[in-house]
């Protein structure tokens, strides 16, 4: 983890299938975001799952990561999580 690296936290709405951790996964290795943690369950409605993701990013690769994590076709709602 480099000074410049921050960490950021988002929780997903997604849906509940398994190629939704690899995309959603494969979309922070390109980011170059770093997954410290990752807690993932069964949401209430049937189908959905909620993905709560720790990242350690930089500032200029995390920038809009929100924003391309709703655009993947998977994902439902996202929500950053400020301290």
């Amino acid at each position: 983890r480099s000074s410049a690296d921050m960490t950021r936290r988002f929780s997903l709405l997604v849906d509940d299938r398994p190629e939704t951790l690899l995309r959603v996964t494969g979309l922070c290795l390109r980011r170059r975001a770093g997954v410290v943690a990752m807690t993932y369950g069964r949401s209430r409605h049937a189908g959905w799952a909620r993905l709560d993701l720790e990242l350690d990013v930089d500032e200029r690769h995390g920038r809009g990561l929100g924003e391309l994590l709703g655009q993947l076709v998977e994902v439902r709602d996202v929500a950053e999580l400020r301290r």
